[in-house]
């Protein structure tokens, strides 16, 4: 049976011990309410915010898993689907929340903004409560599950738009308790591609679990709308390990894996950089493009990336790598549009320290 209840009332601490609930959790999103064809003004129209929790039988910490921050990610979404659905109470430490459509506008609408009013959730962290809907959304996600939690997972995948390489990035600083823990995390969950991230961007889940003092991962697959087992397989034994990790899953059941190996992390590359996909190289003309790279190659500047060609067959821009890296993204879909993004290179080597007297200059 599913609790229903107004988001403001929601404590994760409240849940008794031992217990595995699924929640709905009202938020009002300043919009309109609307019934048969007429408008009730003054009235706003909530939206339900599905929750799962497993409040384990033994004390421990609190991990926030969010899948759904874009509504066209469905990656995330399918494994904590199977986490909820294999993990008892009787196996865990700690409390286990799990929101998989954590933007409910963009998932209705397939989207990676809100149809509602344009707005990318993962752009608008804290939030505002009397905001517009995006923003309301993300102000309780940060008040009510951010604020509460000891560590955030948030999983995203390309969607529509992008292909995007399968990664984990996680905060590198290692003169902070948070970018340490951070890093062990990120090491610990068994992707083959770490993006380490020096600084972070405002406006993200991960820029507010920061200012909270949550250390956080996130997750990057390949997307396209399509779920492919392999990214599927890895992101959710990675959440088994990270719960291992964290000392929740002391034991994991033989159903959900299919062998102990399938929970030993892998040897990684790590990559450097903010991870803005804001910041991606554009295309210089509208084409088809015709890749000569792929995803997690590495790369010279100067080096081809592709070509955007006309249906006559001429080249209308060779793509070349504006810097020395590994490609981490490439369009989803070979029609591409002239300023949209093309293509990413995240470097494989942290960026220098700014000599004190240099910046001053």
């Amino acid at each position: 049976m599913t609790v229903r209840m107004r988001i403001d009332d929601y404590d994760i601490s409240a849940a008794a011990r031992g217990t595995k609930t699924s929640f709905e959790l009202l938020i009002g999103t300043g919009i309109d309410s609307v019934e048969d064809g007429g408008e009730r003004e003054g009235e706003s129209r909530d939206i339900p915010l599905p929750v799962l929790q497993i409040a384990g039988a033994a004390e421990g910490p609190t991990l926030l898993v969010l899948a759904g921050v874009h509504g066209d990610e469905y990656e995330g979404m399918e494994t904590i689907l199977r986490l909820y659905r294999g993990i008892q109470p009787e196996q865990v430490a700690g409390t286990l929340v799990l929101a998989p459509v954590a933007n409910p506008l963009s998932y209705r609408g397939g989207t990676r903004t809100s149809p509602e009013d344009g707005l990318n959730m993962a752009r608008v962290f804290p939030g505002d409560r009397r905001g517009r809907p995006t923003e309301r959304i993300a102000w309780q996600l940060h008040h009510r599950l951010l604020a509460q939690a000891d560590f955030l997972l948030d999983l995203h995948s390309g969607g529509t738009h992008y292909a995007v390489s399968t990664l984990v990035g996680y905060y590198h600083n290692e003169e902070t308790e948070i970018g340490r823990k951070s890093r062990a995390a990120a090491e610990a969950f068994g992707a083959e591609l770490l993006w380490a991230h020096e600084t972070v961007a405002l406006g993200r889940t991960v820029s507010s679990a920061l200012a909270l003092g949550v250390p956080w991962l996130y997750t990057e697959a390949y997307g396209g709308k399509r779920i492919r087992r392999e990214d599927a397989e890895l992101i959710y034994h990675g959440a088994l390990r990270l719960m291992r990790h964290l000392g929740m899953l002391s034991e994991v059941p033989e159903q959900m894996a299919a062998s102990r190996a399938d929970l030993s992390p892998a040897p990684a590359r790590r990559i450097y950089g903010d991870g803005n996909f804001d910041g991606s190289e554009t295309a210089g003309a509208s084409g088809f493009f015709l890749p000569e790279t792929v995803l997690g190659a590495e790369i010279r500047a100067g080096e081809r990336i592709g070509s955007i060609c006309g249906f006559d067959g001429t080249e209308l821009e060779c793509v070349v790598a504006s810097r020395d890296g590994i490609v981490v993204m490439l369009p989803g879909a070979p029609t591409v549009r002239q300023g949209e993004p093309l293509f990413l290179i995240a470097p494989t080597r942290p960026a220098a320290p700014v000599d004190a007297e240099e910046a001053d200059r």
